[in-house]
Parts: C-alpha cells; sequence; structure tokens
C-alpha cells in the first residue's frame, strides 16, 4: 500500500511540473521576444526539476516524515512559486525585454532556484534539523516580512536598511531559538533565506501598488511631476536585490551544510560484519 502511495505522488507531482510548463508557456504565447519567454520558459521548468529531486536521496530528500517539514516546504515552494508568478508578469523588471531574457530572469532563476533547493535540502529525512527548529526558521523569516510590511505605510520611504536588519534579526533569533544539539547554523540560515525572500516580494508588491507617497525618490530625470512619481515606482524595488544576495549566499550555505553533514553521516555509519551482533565491534 505504500509503494502504491508512493507511486501516486511521484505521478501526481509529475502532473503539477507538466502543468506549469504549460501554463507558462500559455502565458507567455503573446511575448514579441522569444528569448524572453525562453527565458521564463527555462525558469519555471528549473524549479520543477528542483522540485522533482526533492523527492529522491540523490537529489534534496526524501522529505522527512514529520507535518513541520511538510509544512516548510509547502512555504518554500510557495515562495518560489511567488517568485516565479513575479518573474513573469514582469514586477519589479523595468527596461527592455532584451534586458529581462539576458540578465534580469537568469539572476531571479539562480536565486529562486538555489532558496528552493535549500528548504528542500533543510527539510529532508538526514538534515538534522528538528521540527521545532524547521518551523521556527520559516517562521522568524515570515514574522520579518511581516514587520516590513507593517513599516513601509508608516515610516519615511528608504526601507532597504531595515529590511537588511530584519533579515540578520530573524537569522539570530531562529539561531538563538534553536536548541544547541540541534545546531544554530543552518536554522539561522534558513530563517534569513525565508526572511529574505519574504521582503523582497513584498517591497515589490507594496511599490508595485502602494500609494505614491511610499516611494522612495529615485533622483531627477524626468521633467514632469507625472513621470517623476513613475520613475520612482519602477526604480524603488532596486535596492532590495541586495536581499536576494543576502539570501541566495544563506541559502547555498544551507545546501552545503546539509549536504556535508549527511555525507559525514553516511561515511560514518556501523558496517555490518557478518556473524558479529549489530552495536558489537569485532575484533
Amino acid at each position: 500500500m505504500a509503494t502504491v502511495r508512493n507511486v501516486l505522488s511521484v505521478a501526481g507531482h509529475l502532473l503539477l511540473v507538466v502543468a506549469g510548463i504549460v501554463a507558462v508557456l500559455v502565458t507567455t504565447s503573446d511575448l514579441a521576444y522569444p528569448a524572453l519567454r525562453h527565458a521564463l520558459v527555462a525558469l519555471v521548468a528549473a524549479l520543477c526539476v528542483v522540485s522533482v529531486l526533492g523527492r529522491f536521496r540523490r537529489g534534496w530528500g526524501p522529505v522527512s516524515g514529520t507535518m513541520a517539514a511538510r509544512l516548510v516546504r509547502a512555504v518554500g515552494t510557495a515562495l518560489a512559486g511567488l517568485g516565479a508568478v513575479g518573474v513573469i508578469l514582469g514586477f519589479a523588471q523595468g527596461g527592455f525585454p532584451s534586458d529581462r531574457a539576458s540578465g534580469g530572469v537568469r539572476i531571479y532563476t539562480v536565486v529562486l532556484v538555489v532558496n528552493l533547493a535549500a528548504v528542500l535540502a533543510a527539510t529532508s529525512r538526514d538534515s538534522g534539523l528538528t521540527p521545532r527548529a524547521m518551523v521556527s526558521s520559516v517562521g522568524f523569516g515570515l514574522i520579518a516580512a511581516a514587520m516590513f510590511a507593517a513599516a513601509v505605510p508608516t515610516l519615511p520611504p528608504g526601507l532597504v536598511g531595515l529590511g537588511v536588519l530584519l533579515v540578520a534579526g530573524a537569522g539570530v533569533g531562529a539561531g538563538l531559538f534553536a536548541r544547541p544539539a540541534e545546531g544554530r547554523l543552518v536554522p539561522g540560515l534558513l530563517a534569513m533565506v525565508t526572511a529574505c525572500q519574504a521582503v523582497y516580494f513584498v517591497a515589490a508588491v507594496l511599490y508595485r501598488y502602494g500609494p505614491d507617497a511610499w516611494m522612495p525618490y529615485a533622483g531627477p530625470g524626468p521633467l514632469t511631476p507625472e513621470g517623476q512619481l513613475d520613475q520612482n515606482r519602477a526604480e524603488a524595488i532596486d535596492p532590495y536585490g541586495v536581499l536576494l544576495l543576502l539570501g541566495l549566499i544563506a541559502a547555498m550555505i544551507v545546501v552545503g551544510a546539509v549536504m556535508a553533514a549527511r555525507h559525514g553521516r553516511v561515511t560514518q555509519a556501523p558496517v555490518a560484519v557478518p556473524g558479529v551482533p549489530p552495536g558489537n565491534t569485532a575484533r
């Protein structure tokens, strides 16, 4: 019965992968610049491949059997999906289609793929993280994003520094909240990965749809007040790219740390010796 469930689960996952790729093909069918469409399809395909690898040990899986691990994976997958939707819709991206295809979309692809891999690795069966550490790490990251969202309407424009401080606070908080036996590095970095993504997405949405008063001044340029406001809105998210960089670095360390710990546990596993009961050492 368990084998049947696993087969059905993998089949359902593969169907979702196919549906995601078909959806982006349909959504981008009216793009006049083929290279941009190819880049967007590659973004979704890369995320799909990473999500599939998260089911197998040779990748970043399988998932731990706890509800906490599945919940954290759902949050990480949702953030990756929201990021992909934002890139496809052109959130926080200006310039010409050629610029987006050659630079912007590729950068977002790397960031989203590595961030998703970090979440999958941290919630895998061999990650060494307890359910408490997983949930608290993601919780601190989401709290940082909520605090940033509350600060945008109330504080002066230009809150990049606050965003960085909230990300750092999430990492420190999750690290201190983890028990020493669990390790503090991976929980803290996982919180930073979550916070960097969430804060960046919140900023992108608020600066796209929020009032003009929330927009930081982007510097002189347009001659009309309306043009100046449009420039402020278009460039408001640019400084927050530093959060993507911080999150990318943290995610790479998480993946490396989990893979190294997994490899260490495998190489240190006791080798069965014929005729020797488990737990004893052959003389």
